[in-house]
């Protein structure tokens, strides 16, 4: 068993879920920190019950070695496009604020590295909110300081699954479609399947700073693009 930390965040979603059944045949110690015990019966993970607003665990862990972070707030498919108003702090606060305060945390704690699902066309000067907070964490996180940083874009996630909602399998038949019209540069903004994202995650951990996309996700390089 490897004898480093994992520190994971975000276990409860689709994708998070997805990296941790990972993770867990990797035989690491891994720490889920979540509000609430996680459903899966997993072999190598301690669920930690915590509070994002207070910052208190159930147990004290002071050796982080790599942070895992697939957290985000739930979204309705059209916050993808455009969020309200008057959500937009939570959706800040949940998205930029909650993750910064983690790896803060997490380097006081000897964390020397961090992997985060961000988004395509994440962009600080961005008109849309969603991909304007996802630009703005990203930026936040260079300055932290840590030694390796591994930074997902993926496009639209296809999760494989037949008991999604109606529209939900729609827009997936409808990116699967188009990925055959998204060439050249538009590659990147091809949707992939979240096994092959979340192997990626679990899979790829190079030196510095490292920003990924599509065509990393389906044939892993060496580097990827800053």
């Amino acid at each position: 068993m490897d004898n480093k930390n994992i520190i994971f965040f975000g276990g409860s979603g689709l994708i998070g879920n997805s990296v941790l059944n990972l993770l867990d045949k990797k035989e690491s110690k891994i720490y889920a920190f979540s509000r609430q015990n996680l459903d899966n019966k997993f072999v190598n993970v301690k669920d930690v019950i915590f509070n994002f607003d207070t910052f208190e665990a159930n147990i004290e862990l002071n050796n982080w070695d790599h942070i895992y972070i697939c957290l985000g707030r739930r979204l309705k498919i059209w916050e993808l496009l455009y969020i309200k108003k008057k959500d937009r702090e939570n959706h800040f606060k949940i998205e930029h604020d909650y993750v910064i305060n983690i790896l803060e945390k997490g380097k006081k704690l000897g964390a020397k590295d961090v992997s985060i699902v961000s988004a395509i066309g994440a962009n600080k000067k961005s008109s849309n909110f969603y991909l304007k907070t996802k630009g703005l964490l990203e930026d936040s996180i260079k300055l932290l300081g840590y030694d390796n940083i591994s930074i997902l874009r993926p496009g639209h996630i296809l999760s494989n699954s037949s008991s999604k909602d109606f529209l939900v399998r729609i827009i997936d038949i409808f990116s699967k479609l188009l990925n055959f019209f998204l060439i050249g540069p538009m590659r990147k903004y091809r949707a992939i399947e979240i096994d092959k994202l979340s192997n990626f995650m679990v899979e790829k951990n190079n030196k510095g700073l490292n920003i990924y996309y599509y065509d990393d996700f389906i044939t892993p390089k060496l580097g990827g693009k800053e």
